[in-house]
């Protein structure tokens, strides 16, 4: 972890955690809302549920992942002199009726906690894990104390600084959801004090902006712990009201102050009783089901698009002996070949299935669970992304064959997909219609995304009205639950402007991908892959209409916002840089074909073996380029 230089101003004014954090970190929120729970952008409520499992995790003291180091000086090695002084103190003085205090010293104690928390860092928040225990108990106990000297039952109370633009994004789209913050968080109740320091100093980059909350607290709610620290800080000359790590809120509204140049969010601290906050453990429960919470914790990491922490998690839960039922090493395994088909390392990920079921069909009480069906579906699909669609389809009959009927429809979806690539479109419509049948009439986003499935066949089979058809029957089914500003909207708007693409009506489909667009950059983070999609069909619509320059530009784009999320040699980042080399190679341009050329040998050369023929095959058209050029 790169230290925070300790940078002290004077003793008796010490700056409070907005005035310490706002210069240098991001805000670090997630929100939940029940809407995108349905969507087919359900994991975008990710980075919320995982937040609260680790925090449910840390505060029961269950089993953790094992803390190999005795103190925190050996695990983070500070640099600097005076944090190593600190750590030290720290290891060597600290007792758990001094937490709060500790925190709220100026050192780096609380700075690289509340990093660790922003950044969902697992192995260094389990070096703070009883110290955070002891804050959580120190602040309930003072939380009792403030409760009886208050004579209103609404206090409000405000928080100034930076954001990214994305968590606005974020906010404005989850309007009445729910959000939780990802440290503890230091308030004031002075307004204007929270405002000057929303309006310092602009932000450091451009990814962000100023934000000041307003928040509505309800005394007699029962909610995670806040209280008036001051009688117990370091500084208790200061207005400051803390509320505990992973505090749950309302998002009542987000609007922009043009005056002040900020936003500002007017959030609701919610109850443990909340009708929202009951949906949602209800759901984690169903979703969860039968799986080990370490196995679920890296399934999250998947669903957030951090797929190299998701390995590294699942590596370390099987190499710490923390899983002992056949059940959770299925689980493992198979989230690890998720992580491997994000990768598009399939050999890997069949490796890792095949483990999977070996622990499912081994244990007689397993051997219909529905894990079984997912492992043979998914085999199923991945032997399609190989073209291997013999093997393919042998694959989902046995996942058909088998007794899980929650499944069925998803099946049925993979069968038609694997028809599609082999051009059986006739074939692959009536699996569609067959997926769509065993599908709940609840789920409309689910039956949404079945809808425009079906166009895509349509449009194969060159019937654009039945394509329209369906694509407006889509869109019917994703308001009937969401608004038409919601992401999923935006696939439907995809496919519809390939349809005009297919069809040669440029205008047309850059209108619908704009469309996308607009709604992406509205609703997801930027390093979402749903903008590589919908960029990379932009820049085939300029390639057919012969505008080089312009397709040039969101192949990079698309080159970008993958390289945000995956490694420079997984397949698709190789064909968008091919994609990118051709355009030079129309251009004339030879020293950027060259340095595309060894981008696509390296990342080839990385993950394939010598005489691979797609290997053999950019040689030769790099030695064909050099005889043209010269």
């Amino acid at each position: 972890i790169n230290q925070i230089n300790k940078k002290m101003q004077n003793n008796i004014q010490r700056r409070t955690d907005n005035q310490r954090t706002v210069r240098v970190d991001r805000m670090g929120t997630n929100v939940y809302s029940s809407k995108d729970n349905k969507s087919m952008h359900k994991t975008l409520n990710g980075e919320f549920i995982l937040y609260q499992m680790l925090l449910e995790q840390i505060s029961k003291r269950k089993k953790e992942l094992i803390f190999h180091q005795n103190s925190l000086t050996e695990y983070f090695k500070p640099e600097n002199s005076n944090d190593q002084q600190v750590m030290k103190e720290f290891d060597k003085e600290y007792t758990p009726d001094k937490a709060i205090h500790w925190y709220t010293r100026e050192t780096c104690i609380y700075k690289i906690l509340n990093k660790a928390l922003r950044a969902q860092c697992i192995d260094d928040i389990i070096p703070f894990g009883s110290f955070i225990r002891d804050l959580t108990k120190q602040l309930d106990d003072e939380h009792t104390l403030f409760i009886k000297q208050l004579k209103t039952p609404i206090i409000k109370v405000y928080r100034g600084q930076h954001i990214s633009k994305d968590e606005v994004n974020r906010l404005k789209s989850g309007i009445k959801g729910l959000i939780s913050i990802n440290s503890f968080l230091s308030t004031s109740t002075n307004r204007n004090k929270a405002i000057e320091f929303a309006t310092g100093p602009p932000p450091s980059t451009n990814d962000l902006t100023s934000i000041l909350f307003e928040i509505d607290v309800n005394i007699n709610y029962l909610a995670k712990p806040y209280a008036d620290i001051r009688r117990i800080s370091a500084f208790p000359e200061e207005e400051e009201i803390l509320f505990t790590v992973g505090s749950i809120f309302r998002i009542d509204n987000v609007s922009h102050d043009d005056k002040l140049n900020l936003w500002m969010a007017n959030l609701i601290l919610c109850s443990f009783d909340d009708a929202d906050i009951k949906d949602f453990l209800s759901s984690l429960k169903k979703e969860l089901n039968d799986q080990n919470e370490f196995v679920s914790i890296g399934n999250y990491f998947i669903h957030m698009l951090k797929y190299d922490l998701a390995e590294e998690h699942f590596k370390k839960i099987l190499n710490q002996n923390l899983i002992e039922k056949d059940i959770d090493f299925a689980y493992c395994y198979y989230g690890l070949a998720q992580a491997n088909i994000k990768h598009e390392y399939y050999d890997l990920a069949i490796s890792n299935i095949n483990k999977a079921l070996s622990y499912l069909l081994n244990n007689s009480s397993l051997k219909n669970h529905s894990l079984v069906s997912s492992c043979y579906n998914d085999l199923g699909s991945i032997y399609a992304e190989q073209s291997n669609y013999q093997l393919a389809l042998q694959y989902l009959d046995k996942a058909l064959s088998t007794d899980d009927t929650n499944n069925v429809s998803k099946i049925f979806a993979s069968l038609s997909n694997v028809h599609f690539k082999m051009s059986h479109y006739h074939i692959a419509l009536e699996y569609i219609k067959k997926s769509l049948e065993y599908q709940i009439e609840s789920e409309y986003p689910a039956i949404a995304n079945t809808y425009s499935n079906m166009g895509k066949i349509y449009i194969a089979m060159n019937e654009s009205e039945k394509a329209s058809t369906v694509f407006d029957k889509a869109i019917e089914y994703q308001l009937k639950d969401l608004p038409d500003t919601h992401p999923d909207v935006s696939y439907t708007y995809n496919e519809i402007g390939l349809m005009f693409l297919d069809k040669n009506n440029y205008e047309k489909a850059l209108e619908y991908m704009e469309l996308a667009l607009h709604l992406q950059s509205e609703s997801v983070p930027n390093n979402h892959p749903d903008f590589a999609i919908t960029y990379r069909n932009i820049a085939n619509i300029y390639m057919k209409k012969g505008d080089l320059d312009k397709a040039l530009t969101y192949y990079q784009k698309v080159l970008d916002n993958q390289l945000k999320t995956l490694p420079p040699n997984t397949p698709s980042v190789v064909e968008t840089y091919q994609a990118i080399e051709n355009i030079y190679r129309k251009k004339d341009d030879y020293e950027q074909v060259s340095i595309y050329s060894q981008k696509i040998l390296d990342s080839q050369l990385e993950r394939k073996k010598l005489g691979d023929k797609s290997i053999s095959d950019t040689y030769k058209n790099i030695g064909d380029y050099n005889l043209e050029k010269n």
